[in-house]
């Protein structure tokens, strides 16, 4: 995301460890495995726990998707690393609790297990829940999809997240021949798409691919064979027939680990520098994870000043063609 210049980093070289020490990674997705890559080139000795028997958490599984295959790169690329660092182990199917944490005696933890998608929608102040009694059990998330828990049938595919993945998920639920609707509350399909250049990509293949989209809609009510949209702009709702619904809407983290380890230590001082980072801490984007994991590695046993700034471009606008702004301004 371009934050390496801007904070003075360079993503090949670190600096010394400025101290001996060992540190346990809990969770191998993109903030993990960046965590577990630059802390070895620090020199530390690094456990990298992982509760399933492949890594890549989130970056896995989300590659599976259609046009996702690419991402894969962001955990191949860390595990080939991993693989020629002496002072690293990967531990798999090595589901942590607190005891086992406490039991490694390790210098610091890193909480890095990741997040799962809400099954519920967001209103600005509240979650809550769009389904009841049996209608629950046809109410899928990104996570169900990526498990291999599909819908059968037509489905509507609402969007909260207004990135790549509602998208995906339509595309994926049009590969198994079922009916697909999007429908969002923003004005646009994958709104902060716009942001990365990607938004009418993002449309002009759904409706290549015959899915339907539904702007300015929320998502009130489903009764297992009816999804209720009320436009955002006050004009009366709609019915739409379906007999699914999967929602994108947002994360939540998954810090019971992080919780259980302070627990455990009930009030007492715990022997270990404890950090969450990426999702487990605050679900972003697999860039973002990627950035926390380094930041905590190049952070580590060092002293920060959070008041200095980050270095960043100044343009000279009255600048002739061809000549050279001053050093200043760079």
């Amino acid at each position: 995301m371009g934050e390496e210049w801007r904070r003075g980093w360079h993503p090949e070289f670190a600096q010394d460890t400025p101290q001996e020490g060992s540190v346990l990674v809990v969770g191998s997705g993109p903030a993990g495995l960046e965590a577990a890559r630059a802390l070895g080139k620090r020199g530390y000795q690094v456990m990298l726990a992982e509760a399933e028997l492949e890594i890549g958490g989130r970056v896995t599984r989300e590659a599976s998707l259609p046009g996702m295959s690419e991402y894969i790169r962001v955990r191949d690329y860390r595990e080939q690393a991993l693989k020629n660092m002496l002072n690293v182990d990967i531990f798999r199917d090595s589901k942590m609790t607190a005891q086992d944490v406490f039991d490694t005696e390790v210098d610091h933890v890193c909480i890095a297990t990741g997040s799962t998608w809400r099954r519920e929608c967001f209103d600005d102040e509240t979650f809550y829940s769009i389904a009841e009694g049996d209608a629950r059990a046809r109410v899928f998330t990104p996570d169900d999809i990526m498990n291999g828990k599909l819908p059968d049938g037509p489905t509507l595919i609402f969007d909260q997240d207004n990135y790549y993945m509602a998208g995906v998920i339509a595309e994926r639920v049009r590969q198994d021949g079922h009916e697909g609707i999007y429908a969002t509350e923003a004005d646009s399909v994958s709104s902060w798409a716009g942001n990365t250049s990607e938004r009418w990509r993002v449309r002009t293949h759904m409706t290549k691919l015959g899915i339907k989209i539904e702007t300015a809609q929320s998502l009130t009510h489903f009764d297992g064979q009816t999804a209720t949209l009320e436009c955002a702009y006050g004009g009366g709702e709609k019915q739409v027939q379906v007999t699914n619904i999967v929602l994108v809407t947002s994360r939540a983290p998954n810090d019971a680990l992080y919780h259980e380890i302070l627990d455990h230590a009930g009030g007492a001082p715990l022997p270990f520098t404890l950090t969450r980072i990426g999702d487990a801490e605050a679900p972003a984007i697999i860039a973002a994870a990627v950035y926390a994991g380094h930041r905590y590695a190049r952070e580590l046993d060092t002293e920060v000043d959070i008041d200095v700034p980050l270095m960043h471009d100044r343009v000279d606008v009255g600048a002739q063609p061809g000549t050279v702004a001053p050093a200043r301004w760079k």
